[in-house]
């Protein structure tokens, strides 16, 4: 009786002291808190593993489509009803035909790389893709209008430029003969007006689009030049074709050279 009075005793002088009933409050806080931010922290797991389980997203096509039975065609509806106001430069064309296909820009003449078509009555027309393909450029530019670029594999890609609006996004699957914009006009060619500035290019470099007109990617790829990067990894391959083996032994059998003398020495030989 005498210690169980003496142990109540001794909690009450506790509980007299003002800093005990605080810091109880401030445990018994300190708890439920944590208790709360360990069920919280539990949900947050749970959404994160529902999200990471959740259905595949599938990334945009890199591929172009299958074009194995298409050959290409102008970017217009019917050619009779368009004026060609741009052609394509020619290193090998007569000089008459070189200086109407040059574009005259800030004091400077460009080689043109594509064709341009206008309408006869002036007005814009709607553009249409050459052949199917994937959207891997469709942006507007300060100089040549919207510009929008189609990969048809085997490194092909055809240009289109001086587009007053566009119709299509980047990543998207083109069919041949999709409207992929409208013609306009743009700072860089002036002069000729509301226009389609049209380009095919193989591995980098422009293809004159009058010879690969009705042909198909293949044929492109076969009778193209080379881009830079291609003629460069040729270069490489046939220097490391040249190389000798260090692993070949040379001939046992083969004996080396001796030493001539040079017709000189002989020569010299005979006059003394």
């Amino acid at each position: 009786m005498k210690e169980e009075k003496n142990s109540s005793n001794k909690i009450q002088d506790l509980m007299r002291k003002r800093w005990v009933l605080p810091s109880v409050y401030l445990a018994a806080a300190a708890g439920l808190l944590s208790t709360v931010l360990f069920l919280q922290s539990g949900e947050d797991t749970e959404r994160e593993l529902e999200i990471s389980e959740g259905p595949e997203q599938t990334e945009e096509p890199t591929a172009p489509v299958n074009v194995a039975n298409e050959s290409f065609h102008l970017p217009v509806e019917n050619e009779t009803d368009f004026d060609r106001v741009g052609i394509f430069y020619d290193a090998q064309a007569e000089v008459e035909e070189q200086e109407q296909a040059i574009v005259y820009f800030n004091n400077m003449y460009v080689e043109n790389k594509g064709v341009d078509f206008a309408s006869k009555n002036g007005e814009a027309f709607p553009v249409m893709a050459s052949m199917s393909g994937i959207v891997t450029k469709a942006m507007k530019d300060s100089l040549l209008g919207f510009v929008v670029e189609v990969d048809h594999g085997d490194g092909v890609v055809t240009h289109y430029s001086s587009l007053s609006a566009l119709d299509v996004k980047e990543g998207k699957e083109v069919s041949q003969g999709d409207v992929i914009g409208e013609a306009g006009s743009n700072s860089y060619n002036q002069e000729a007006g509301i226009h389609v500035h049209f380009e095919v290019r193989h591995d980098g470099v422009a293809v004159n689009p009058t010879d690969a007109m009705e042909k198909s990617v293949e044929d492109i790829a076969a009778f193209a030049p080379q881009g830079e990067k291609k003629e460069k990894e040729k270069e490489n391959e046939k220097e490391e074709n040249e190389k000798p083996d260090e692993n070949e032994k040379p001939d046992e059998n083969e004996k080396p050279e001796e030493n001539k003398p040079s017709n000189d020495e002989e020569l010299e030989g005979e006059t003394e």
